[in-house]
Order: structure tokens, then C-alpha cells, then sequence
């Protein structure tokens, strides 16, 4: 226990600092400042400097001057032998994992000098030890980075990696675009990676980390478990919390003597506000028994979101685990707590079927979930299965893309069959798992109750998902196709809940469920144009409020005679849009900005923002439509401008770029705006928008009408080629997507007067 490395953390990889374009002194005598590596990697500045080596900002100059991170391991580290490789298996570490909340890598080389290093996604957002105040985090923001940070770390432990040095330090927070924050893992130096190409897997499990957030066994030099990084997961929450951490040592044999001891000062001691539910899920992640703590930290961080937010279902599930424990009291029991992803099967017309027919449609239910290849896949040890009265529910531990992938199953097992008919609810929420003394496996709590509940909203057919559940696997693009938004009802009384439903060709029904029928109107993709003056053309509606609609050219979610085809990988282009409004009231604003794909009703004087993000290095050109002059459309530029960008269309990929605020006045009418996507700087377009740029008379128009027939021209070339549109299932965004080298999409907002 004689090595500790305090590594270079997220406090020395500052993405909200400003570019500096002159090196600063201490840079002065650093030869790798404005040297290219491989012809491609241009070092700006150093960022840090660590144990192993230095962290630089770079442009990557063939990606569009993308800003990247590059760790270049000291000139004296490269003789060590220990430390060569641990370089390397952080090299291995992160192309093994992707996750969107685990920092990506991009390449890695050798410097001129033999220097090995690392190309690294460029976090631009600020260390988490930033964040966290005296008096402990707000509680919804602490939810939504536990959460983050759980599932990060199950990505990687399920590639076979562990981290080893968790710290604030090395969790990044990217503020987006209203109040949105993505979280990023980084620092990966120390990690251990199982059946590793580099090591040969007999090296022994050192002490190495940061003493303040190492577990006991980490701290012994014991073979370490996933538990491990749970445990150091835990402190942080507790810092997160409360504002200061478990135990204060003054040694690490202090802190190991700490730890076997228990926690003395309880979290709720230092915060009395905090949930006594969320109290005890930190305290269990603390535990000095690596048995006794979560088996995933993604069960550790849902639970913990849910205490802290309030969640009912942990409060049903406590309720349901009253009765456990008064069975506890007569027989021996096991209770833990624990996420589990639900999938619950009912058979339709059930109660109005004799009893022998009752028994024959349960019989063949069971033989469907039986033969069902996620089942299967599954066994005992992630699947514990329930009779539900009318059906059966089915709780995956570990997976929770497993529920959807039975539902498929099941769905086309009955293609062509009348003689059984099933509806299916999705639900991923807290259970208490419960084995008795012969190891008989039960589960109670609201997690299962939800499920049910979405399903009961679903007719024959019907693959209903939670909120949760569709918000999960929505960052997938193998899944986000067949996700179609139904909207808001009461999932009970005093208790509003998003439903969705999910189907694709052959699964699934894709007809809205009557009970959504009944209580709204079809709904329809939300598209938002931004206009502005000059830079951004401005439209005000001085009388009344302002309904709106999106209109797409695409069929909408909920036309659901022809459901969407979506290729299982993703596609070759593809962007976001979405909008950030802002409340107004006596021209002040009025509470904070929020996130939308354009589904409010606007009161008048309400301001927004339009923002787009692509998935790709690429060109983007904006431009609006306005009235009609002289027989020939209007057309005034968005992007790329003069001030804001120097009319330079590219952007890098995951750039959002936003425009200025714009706000509704006058009438009612339509406004058109075209996005145009392309793959590398379209002459022509540029050659357009630096003409309109220079308009004296009207600032931003094209006003050339040989330019004018030649826009037309371009737009109207991609009429019979026009992208896939989806709206985003939470209502805050849209996606546009196609397998072109140049995306043009038509957004359409209509507006009315009141």
C-alpha cells in the first residue's frame, strides 16, 4: 500500500475558459506549444499537468479546427514501464466504452520525441467540484447527475472496465442549452481493464487512486469488484449532498479505520431536509462489505434520483416493503432493493372468457414467454417472473433494453393469431427483491405497479412505455424510430404521466389506444422557425396570445397507419433543432428559460431561441422566407452571418450554435424556414449568403433575382429527397435525419392571433 497517485483530474480541463490566441508565460518554454501532431493535432495551450503527463488544448485542423483534448505522457514517464502501460489501458479503457457520459477518444500516437499520447473528446464544461456547495447541491440537480454518473459507470463495468479514481475531479458537467446538463466520466488513468490486450492480467490490484474516495478493499490492496467504484459513487453523493464527505482522515490507515467503524455522521444529520430514503441508499453504497453495497451503480444512482425527487413509487415501494418485513418476522427473508425493468403481459378480454378458457389463454402465455429468445437469454439470475392475475410480469435485472426486446418478441410470436390476444405495459422503477430461506425469488414495489398502470391504457396489441422507460432507450438510435409520443394523462388521479407507444412494421399495434383517442386530438410533429431582423427577422403578435403548430412534411406520430421504417444503425447525416423559450410578463422575464420542440400555447411578448446541433462535422445554412415580392420569394439569411460568425458555415460535430432572440408580433400567418445540411461548404450557397450579407439596402436579403432562381433551384433539387423527421418523445426536440450528403428540411410555423 505504498503507491497513491492523486492523477490528473476534471479540475485541470477547463472547457469554459476562452481561447487563448498568445501563449501564456508559463507556456513560453513547452516545445510541444504549436507543434502538429501527425499533421493533424495543433497544440494551443497547456491545460494541466499531472503524475503522468500534461493535458494540451488542440484543433484537430481536419475536422473543421474541432477543439480536442490531447494527454501527452511526461518525457521521464516513458521509461517506466508500470506507467507505459497504464497509459496504454487508458487507451484501451475508452475505446472499449461508449457511452454519452463517458468522455470519447478519438486517436492516439507518439510524439516526434517518443512521447506516447492520447486524442480525447474536448469536455467544455466545468468539474463537479465546482458544483458542489458548502451547504450541499440542490436536490434535482444532485438527481440528474447521480443519475448520469450511475449508468456511465455501468456502461463500464459491463465493458469489463473499472475506474478506480472517482472523484468530483474527474465528473465533468456540460451546461446545454437551457437547464440541461450532461455529465462526462474522465480520467481513466488508473483503470483497470479485464482481459486486457496490454497487460497480462497477473498484475496485483494496487492501492492506487485518491485516498478520500477509495473503498476499504481499494484501500487494502484487495481484489477489487465493481463494488469498489459503487463505494467511491457513494462518497460523492454524500459530498454532493451534504457538502463535505464521510470521513475527514488524517492518514489512509485512519480512513480504513473510518470505514470499518460505519458511518458516524449520517447524511440527514448535516442536511435534515434530505429524504430519509435517499439517506439510506448512500449509506448502503458506504457499506464496508462490498456484498452489502448495489450490484449496479446504475441501480444506486435511479434510486437515488427517485428519493431525492420525490418519487411515489419509492414511497409504494417502502409501502409494499411493510409487508415483506412482517413476513420477515415469521421466516427468514431477504429484502434488497434494486431497479428493475418491467415488462407486464395482460390478455385481453380475460375476465369475460369461461374458466377453462381462462386457463387454456394463461397455458399459452406461458408457452409464448417460455419461447421467447429474451427470456432465454436472460435465466433466473436477471429474470424473475410473476402470475398478474389476467397475465404475467416479467422483471429484467441489469438490461433495460431486455423488456422491449421480449415485447418484440412476443408481439411477432402472434402475428396472424386470433386465438390469443395480449396488450404489454414497459415500466423501469424500484422493486425490493425478496428470496426466502429456500432462495425462492419474489419482487413487490411501484415499479411494478407503473408498469401495470401504462399498460392498462393500451388495447390488443398495444406495447405501451413509461416516460422513464422511453426516455432511456430514446438516446438509442436502434430504438428512438419506433417511439411515438401519445401524450400526457393521469396515470391515477392527481398523478400525470407521459405514455408512449412503441411499434414498428411487424410489432406491435401502431393505432392510438382509444382512451388517448378520447382525451386529446391526433398530435402532430412540432417544428419552430426563429425569424429576425436583419440578423434575425422579428415577428410580434401585439394582440392576444399565440397558438402555434409545427407542421412536417414527414408523416406524423400519431398517423399511425403507416409507421416509420428505421435503419437499425444511424444514418449517414443528422441533426437536432429545438427551442428555448423564455416566459415574459411586463417585458421582464419571467422565470427561467426552458427547452421546447414547439407544442405550447405562446402568450404574447413570449421570446424564443433556435438552436441546432448536427451529429457530424459539417455546413449548415439557414435562411427564413418572408412575403412574396415581384412574383419571387424573399429570402433572408440566418446562418452563417457576418457578426456572429463571419459568415463561416461550418460547425463541428455536436457544436449547437443558437440564434438571437426572436418574439412574435403583428398577425396571423405562416413563416417558412429552410435548414440546409451539407456534408462540406456548399460555393454557391456561400457565394449567396455573402451577397446577401452585403446588402446595404436590406441587410441579410438576397436581392439579386439571378441568386433568388438560383436558391430556388437548389431547394427545389432535394423535393423528392427529403430527410426523416421525428419528433423528440419529451416534447423538447426534433431530430432530422437521411442518408444523403445534403439535408434540406422545410420548417413551417404557423401563428394566429387571438
Amino acid at each position: 500500500m505504498d503507491y497513491f497517485e492523486d492523477n490528473l483530474g476534471g479540475d485541470t480541463i477547463r472547457g469554459d475558459a476562452p481561447a487563448e490566441t498568445t501563449p501564456r508565460k508559463e507556456d513560453a518554454n513547452d516545445k510541444l506549444i504549436g507543434v502538429i501532431l501527425e499533421g493533424r493535432y495543433l497544440i494551443e495551450r497547456k491545460l494541466g499537468q499531472g503524475g503522468f503527463g500534461a493535458v494540451y488544448l488542440a484543433s484537430d485542423q481536419k475536422m473543421v479546427s474541432r477543439k480536442v483534448v490531447v494527454k501527452v505522457m511526461r518525457d521521464d514517464e516513458k521509461q517506466n514501464e508500470w506507467s507505459a502501460k497504464k497509459f496504454k489501458q487508458e487507451i484501451e479503457a475508452l475505446t472499449r466504452i461508449n457511452h454519452p457520459n463517458i468522455v470519447g477518444v478519438f486517436d492516439s500516437g507518439v510524439t516526434e520525441n517518443g512521447q506516447p499520447y492520447i486524442v480525447m473528446q474536448y469536455v467544455n464544461g466545468i468539474p463537479l467540484r465546482a458544483l458542489i456547495t458548502p451547504e450541499g447541491m440542490q436536490f434535482q440537480q444532485a438527481a440528474k447527475i447521480i443519475t448520469q454518473m450511475g449508468r456511465a459507470l455501468t456502461a463500464a463495468h459491463e465493458s469489463g472496465i473499472l475506474h478506480r479514481d472517482l472523484k468530483p475531479d474527474n465528473v465533468m458537467v456540460e451546461n446545454l442549452i437551457g437547464d440541461d446538463e450532461q455529465v462526462k466520466i474522465i480520467d481513466f488513468g488508473v483503470a483497470r481493464v479485464k482481459d486486457s490486450l496490454v497487460s497480462s492480467g497477473s498484475t496485483k490490484d494496487l492501492a492506487v487512486g485518491t485516498v478520500a474516495y477509495m473503498s476499504p478493499e481499494q484501500l487494502s490492496a484487495l481484489p477489487l469488484t465493481t463494488a469498489s467504484d459503487i463505494y467511491s459513487l457513494g462518497v460523492i453523493a454524500y459530498e454532493m449532498l451534504t457538502g463535505r464527505r464521510p470521513t475527514t482522515p488524517d492518514s489512509a490507515y485512519q480512513l480504513l479505520e473510518l470505514q470499518r467503524s460505519g458511518v458516524r455522521v449520517r447524511p440527514a444529520d448535516l442536511r435534515p431536509s434530505l429524504p430519509k430514503a435517499a439517506e439510506e441508499l448512500i449509506l448502503r453504497s458506504l457499506s464496508f462489505e462490498p456484498k452489502q453495497r448495489f450490484k449496479r451503480a446504475r441501480d444506486f444512482g435511479d434510486l437515488l434520483s427517485n428519493a431525492l425527487l420525490g418519487d411515489d413509487e419509492q414511497d409504494e415501494s417502502r409501502s409494499d416493503l411493510k409487508g415483506a418485513r412482517e413476513r420477515a418476522s415469521e421466516e427468514s427473508v431477504t429484502l434488497t432493493l434494486e431497479t428493475a425493468h418491467v415488462l407486464l403481459v395482460n390478455i385481453v378480454g380475460y375476465s369475460q372468457l369461461l374458466m377453462d378458457q381462462q386457463k387454456g389463454r394463461l397455458a399459452e402465455l406461458q408457452r409464448l414467454v417460455l419461447d421467447a429468445a429474451e427470456c432465454r437469454r436472460a435465466g433466473k439470475e436477471h429474470l424473475v417472473r410473476l402470475p398478474a392475475g389476467d397475465g404475467v410480469a416479467l422483471a429484467f435485472f441489469g438490461d433495460p433494453e431486455a423488456p422491449v426486446r421480449c415485447a418484440i418478441d412476443i408481439s411477432r410470436a402472434l402475428k396472424g393469431r386470433s386465438d390469443i390476444e395480449l396488450r404489454m405495459g414497459v415500466h423501469s422503477g424500484p422493486v425490493y427483491r425478496v428470496a426466502d430461506v429456500n432462495t425462492n425469488m419474489n419482487i413487490a414495489g411501484g415499479g411494478l405497479s407503473m408498469a401495470q398502470r401504462v399498460m392498462d391504457y393500451g388495447d390488443r396489441g398495444h406495447i405501451l412505455l413509461s416516460n422513464r422507460v422511453a426516455d432511456d432507450l430514446g438516446q438509442l438510435s436502434r430504438w428512438s424510430g419506433y417511439i411515438h409520443d401519445l401524450g400526457e394523462t393521469e396515470i391515477r388521479p392527481g398523478a400525470p404521466a407521459h405514455v408512449f407507444n412503441f411499434y414498428g412494421e411487424d410489432f406491435g399495434n401502431p393505432v392510438a389506444p382509444a382512451k388517448f383517442q378520447r382525451a386529446k386530438p391526433t398530435l402532430f410533429y412540432r417544428r419552430v422557425s426563429v425569424i429576425g431582423a436583419s440578423t434575425a427577422v422579428i415577428f410580434a403578435l401585439m394582440v392576444g396570445g399565440i397558438w402555434y403548430a409545427i407542421r412536417s412534411k414527414t408523416p406524423a406520430a400519431s398517423e399511425p397507419s403507416k409507421p416509420p421504417v428505421v435503419a437499425p444503425i444511424g444514418p449517414e447525416q443528422s441533426l437536432t433543432y429545438w427551442l428555448t423559450v423564455q416566459k415574459m410578463r411586463n417585458n421582464k422575464p419571467d422565470g427561467d428559460p426552458f427547452n421546447s420542440a414547439g407544442q405550447e400555447i405562446f402568450d404574447t411578448g413570449w421570446k424564443f431561441r433556435f438552436n441546432i446541433q448536427p451529429a457530424q462535422d459539417g455546413a449548415l445554412y439557414l435562411l427564413s422566407v418572408g412575403p412574396a415580392k415581384n412574383g419571387a420569394p424573399e429570402y433572408n439569411i440566418l446562418f452563417p452571418l457576418p457578426r456572429e460568425n463571419r459568415l463561416d458555415a461550418k460547425l463541428a460535430a455536436n457544436q449547437t450554435t443558437q440564434s438571437s432572440w426572436g418574439y412574435f408580433v403583428e398577425k396571423s400567418g405562416v413563416e417558412s424556414l429552410w435548414i440546409i445540411w451539407a456534408a462540406q461548404p456548399v460555393p454557391e450557397l456561400d457565394a449567396i449568403f455573402r451577397d446577401a450579407a452585403g446588402n446595404k439596402k436590406d441587410p441579410g436579403v438576397v436581392a439579386d433575382p439571378a441568386q433568388i432562381s438560383q436558391m430556388e433551384a437548389y431547394l427545389k433539387k432535394y423535393d423528392n429527397n427529403r430527410p426523416e423527421v421525428i419528433a423528440d418523445k419529451s416534447k423538447k426536440r426534433t431530430f432530422v435525419k437521411g442518408r444523403s450528403d445534403v439535408l434540406v428540411n422545410l420548417v413551417e410555423l404557423s401563428h394566429e392571433a387571438k
